[in-house]
């Protein structure tokens, strides 16, 4: 594992680029920029510990993204020769890699559960798996885009005050994972979340539970695979439903993890600056 360093407004790598090596942040801010016909639009927003590049690891496929350094960064890098040998000799140092690996999964397999829910396929050019649906409210907020969202995560419920500020929580970097902590006796898992709910037995909180996701159309929050799902403004996305994600609106949003009546209950509040 070796450190680079790059100023801010550097490319780390752009679409086409040889993917050789994985990343994780050691310092300083990344943003992953998806490149259209038109414009350029912000993927994800990466700081500290934040792995990026990681399929590079597992298939030789060049980038598709353009990653840029934000601020003066430091990172350390994986090559897939060490990810290998490491897997035998030391995996733990890869947990961050492996993490990341594994919510890429879990991102690829709601956009697979997304598009066979749907009665048309999912748009390929989406930054995030959202289908084409959408693509008409995209249109209709073009010029709305430029302005930025600001987003804040509420307490409803004691439950969730127990983890959230009752004045909100701000989202500052996209995608927002959600997630049960795990317990004393459970093993450290290779999790990737932002916000970490202490639940109880029966559990309402699966340990990849949900993500907030900035896309075209605005905030969209998604399933990440959790057992008993989601409730958006009274709809069910997850667990038994066929669909895995939702659009919020603008202005207030009320979003239930797990059952009607659990105690994890949010007020999600979207404005724009």
């Amino acid at each position: 594992m070796n450190l680079l360093q790059f100023p801010a407004g550097d490319t780390i790598f752009a679409p086409g680029d040889l993917a050789a090596r994985a990343f994780q942040i050691q310092s300083g801010r990344v943003d992953l920029l998806r490149r259209t016909a038109s414009e350029t639009i912000q993927v994800a927003q990466l700081g500290p510990g934040d792995v990026f590049g990681e399929m590079s690891l597992i298939e030789e496929r060049p980038h598709s993204l353009t990653a840029r350094a934000m601020s003066n960064v430091e990172l350390s890098t994986l090559t897939r020769t060490e990810f290998e040998q490491f897997l035998t000799s030391d995996p733990a140092r890869l947990q961050d890699y492996l993490r990341a690996l594994f919510e890429r999964l879990r991102g690829l397999s709601a956009q697979l559960d997304s598009a066979a829910g749907s009665p048309v396929p999912a748009d390929a050019s989406a930054v995030f798996p959202i289908v084409r649906r959408v693509e008409a409210e995209v249109q209709t907020i073009h010029a709305k885009r430029q302005e930025e969202l600001v987003v804040t995560l509420y307490p409803l419920t004691r439950r969730a005050a127990a983890t959230l500020p009752l004045d909100g929580l701000p989202v500052t970097k996209y995608p927002f994972r959600i997630g049960r902590a795990a317990e004393e006796h459970e093993p450290r898992p290779l999790d990737l979340n932002d916000l970490w709910l202490v639940d109880r037995m029966p559990f309402n909180i699966s340990r990849n539970h949900a993500s907030l996701e900035q896309t075209p159309a605005g905030i969209a929050i998604q399933d990440r695979g959790s057992s008993l799902g989601i409730f958006v403004n009274e709809a069910h996305i997850g667990g038994g439903s066929p669909h895995r994600y939702a659009m919020l609106e603008e202005g207030e949003n009320t979003v239930i993890l797990g059952m009607p009546m659990s105690p994890y209950q949010f007020r999600i509040h979207i404005a724009r600056n």
